[in-house]
């Protein structure tokens, strides 16, 4: 479809369809809205369906129109004598004979545009899929990893970081920093009535972290600053 494909692809092969067209069998691809718009509100795999059934329609209706056209002849041929409606209609036998070979041509040329519309959606949508599950599995682990450094902040490893540790030494702004974040995402000491409250406010607040949002987490702090700082724990 177009969201998928773009309208540039679509029309490249639109094209190429086109060029295998004349005559009757191209003025009714382009009396399609799906062939020359296929963005109005529908899905253009949709359109393509549709489209092939009509095609499918015309070639039964002139299939039908050429049946009746021989019989005609049969009966001129047995000395029937055919008024100016019917000559007309035996004359017309060329036409008939010239757009069913164009339109049964035409037809699989189409549905096969139509399965790869199809297919190239489908792969599109596991790759959407695919990158949702992605994005989902990285918050998950970037919440895993907050909450292991979390429960780490033991009252010697702060004396330590202040003092240096490992090459990394955090000033008393920075642990204080530390401290607001492990209280805002501590939900231990919640009564079970406040329970559900205070798990949304503290997924609020790890989400907010781990996707570094330029969003207050306290006064004059915002969660992309503590995730700065996580970053320097690692």
């Amino acid at each position: 479809c177009v969201r998928f494909l773009g309208k540039q692809w679509y029309q490249r092969r639109v094209r190429g369809v086109h060029s295998k067209l004349t005559g009757r069998a191209f003025e009714t691809f382009l009396r399609m809205p799906s062939a020359t718009n296929p963005a109005r509100g529908q899905d253009t795999a949709e359109g393509l369906d549709r489209f092939s059934q009509v095609v499918e329609k015309k070639i039964r209706n002139l299939e039908k129109r050429r049946t009746k056209i021989l019989d005609l002849l049969e009966q001129k041929k047995g000395g029937k004598e055919l008024n100016s409606d019917q000559l007309s209609s035996v004359s017309s036998l060329s036409y008939v004979d010239a757009n069913l070979e164009q339109l049964r041509e035409f037809l699989p040329q189409f549905k096969s545009l139509s399965n790869e519309v199809e297919k190239t959606k489908k792969k599109t949508q596991r790759r959407e899929e695919a990158r949702r599950a992605d994005q989902e599995g990285k918050k998950v682990r970037g919440i895993l990893t907050t909450l292991h450094f979390l429960s780490k902040l033991t009252l010697e490893l702060k004396e330590q970081l202040l003092t240096g540790l490992n090459g990394l030494t955090l000033n008393e702004t920075e642990m204080t920093l530390l401290d607001q974040f492990y209280s805002l995402t501590d939900s231990s000491n919640a009564k079970f009535s406040e329970l559900e409250g205070s798990i949304e406010a503290v997924s609020g607040h790890i989400l907010g972290f781990v996707e570094r949002k330029e969003k207050e987490m306290c006064e004059g702090v915002m969660y992309s600053e503590v995730a700065a700082l996580f970053d320097r724990l690692h």
